[in-house]
């Protein structure tokens, strides 16, 4: 443990009172690297600054997995205030950024001062699904919030499925090179074909 731990990690880890918080770090796509927590200011450790989400972030699922099950995580966002109010809808068109792009969650040990102890400390890693959109119903004067939430599954996820098993040509071709048999599925949808035909 100590090897994974550095001593100052120890001794928080060891007092009556331990401060910690998870953080999250995004690789997406083409926009980079992009690091969040739930706290109020921007975090900053290292070379890294984590932009806060303001206790609006939840984190679901997460847990101590055994062996090489499968296992997912749900990561949502609600509203933040002081933001545009579409800037939800626009994770949708941004789906190509997202999807099985790999995102790890961390735990940071915090000081009596709240100051970060040492490096993250990684608890899960895993790939995003598509994004989803999710708004409340309006009660009275108030309006609906607005959610968007992610799915992570890890890395264990889909490792029974056989590889090459889909009824594709591009399947095909991984089976057997050169094989044309599912080249033209495509254009048989909606085709109507006559059997026998004089």
């Amino acid at each position: 443990m100590a090897e994974f731990f550095t001593e100052a990690q120890l001794a928080i880890l060891a007092a009556s009172t331990v401060r910690a918080d998870f953080v999250v770090k995004f690789d997406f796509a083409t926009t980079g690297t992009k690091y969040a927590w739930n706290g109020n200011t921007p975090l900053v450790i290292g070379a890294n600054t984590y932009l806060p989400m303001k206790g609006y972030g939840v984190i679901e699922g997460l847990g101590h997995g055994d062996g090489t099950q499968s296992q997912s995580v749900t990561l949502s966002l609600d509203g933040l205030p002081d933001q545009a109010l579409d800037f939800l809808t626009s994770a949708l068109a941004d789906t190509p950024e997202v999807d099985q792009q790999p995102v790890t969650i961390s735990l940071v040990l915090f000081d009596s001062d709240w100051q970060p102890v040492g490096s993250p400390l990684p608890v899960w890693f895993g790939y995003m699904q598509p994004p989803r959109i999710s708004r409340t119903p309006m009660r009275g004067t108030e309006g609906g919030t607005q959610s968007v939430t992610i799915v992570a599954e890890n890395v264990f996820f889909n490792r029974s499925r056989p590889p090459y098993g889909r009824y594709t040509d591009r399947d095909q071709q991984g089976r057997s090179p050169g094989d044309k048999f599912f080249g033209f599925v495509s254009s048989l949808l909606n085709k109507t074909i006559t059997y026998p035909d004089f």
